[in-house]
């Protein structure tokens, strides 16, 4: 098996750590600072599952599409959301790279990142992975697993049969990160919006822990109104996910996932912190489209949004 890793960001790193771990033929596309460390230096997880160190001649590191050669069964996708048109691009104009038969899987936070590589590929090359395990990446090549509450879902949003995706999970799971197929994705990656939308702005904005946010019942009330705002839009539009109503996920949100992972620092705030523009617009962005859509008001996700936007005008590059 052959897996090609866009992105090395802390996500992209540890995907291809676990590929490598697992036997695959990995290679990895960088941009050339990066990839010059990885040439020399190679790929190295820390944190709450072990250490894995990969020597750099266990994997290949490219720049360019144009230099990746034919016929990898996955692509893993794990560059920030705003680039997602350039790669899907770019993987069409070089397709030997994915024949008629490679899987693209997208390691991203968010909803619709699909859509731009739906746009050149078929629905059953195109899968989604519902990753919420907290990572950082504490330099190139260096990714730190900081805290864990669920398996990694690897599915099809168009009901595409999974099997395929099994080589994968166990990849991932071998090198000590739970990871498994499911039928259920849908659900799994709202889920997974519901966790993201309420902590990772607002701990970037306050410059907080999950845990500390939950310390405070002034911040529980904001994140409430998100919460309900975004169950009202994945009622208006016809979404799926676990629970019933807000009331229900927020017993597992207060009660699990955020003790679960009290000391995660989110990727917007490491994002922030990088002078790097944010994946707001795929987050809570997606939030306010929806709701114009389907005609559901979102006030507190529209001033989360704005203030994020204001830091990011002040602090991040272009």
């Amino acid at each position: 098996m052959k897996a090609l890793i866009i992105g090395t960001g802390a996500v992209g790193c540890a995907v291809a750590i676990a590929t490598i771990d697992g036997g695959m033929e990995t290679a990895v596309l960088a941009r050339s600072e990066t990839a010059e460390y990885l040439r020399e230096h190679g790929l190295k997880r820390t944190g709450i599952f072990g250490d894995i160190t990969i020597p750099a001649d266990r994997f290949t590191v490219y720049e360019d599409y144009a230099k990746i050669p034919s016929g990898y069964e996955y692509v893993i996708v794990a560059v920030k959301t705003l680039a997602n048109e350039d790669v899907a691009r770019e993987l069409n104009t070089y397709s030997d790279i994915l024949g008629q038969t490679g899987r693209i899987v997208i390691f991203q936070n968010g909803w619709g990142n699909d859509v731009p590589f739906l746009e050149y590929f078929p629905a059953r090359q195109v899968f989604n992975a519902r990753v919420i395990t907290g990572f950082e990446r504490i330099a190139p090549g260096v990714t730190n697993v900081t805290v864990h509450t669920a398996p990694i879902l690897l599915g099809s949003l168009h009901g595409v049969a999974t099997d395929e995706l099994e080589s994968l999970a166990q990849a991932i799971s071998n090198s000590g990160i739970p990871s498994q197929v499911s039928g259920e994705l849908e659900e799994a990656l709202w889920a997974k919006m519901l966790y993201n939308t309420t902590l990772n702005p607002l701990g970037a904005i306050l410059n907080m822990s999950y845990g500390q946010l939950s310390s405070s019942q002034n911040l529980i009330s904001i994140m409430n109104r998100m919460i309900d705002e975004t169950f009202a839009v994945i009622d208006a539009a016809g979404y799926k996910t676990f629970w019933k109503n807000a009331e229900e996920y927020k017993e597992v949100f207060y009660g699990k996932l955020v003790p679960d992972t009290f000391a995660h620092r989110s990727s917007t705030l490491q994002d922030i912190e990088k002078g790097n523009l944010t994946e707001i617009g795929t987050l809570n962005g997606c939030i306010i489209r929806l709701g114009e859509e389907f005609d559901v008001p979102t006030p507190t996700h529209h001033m989360i949004v704005q203030l994020i936007r204001g830091i990011e005008d002040i602090r991040c590059k272009s």
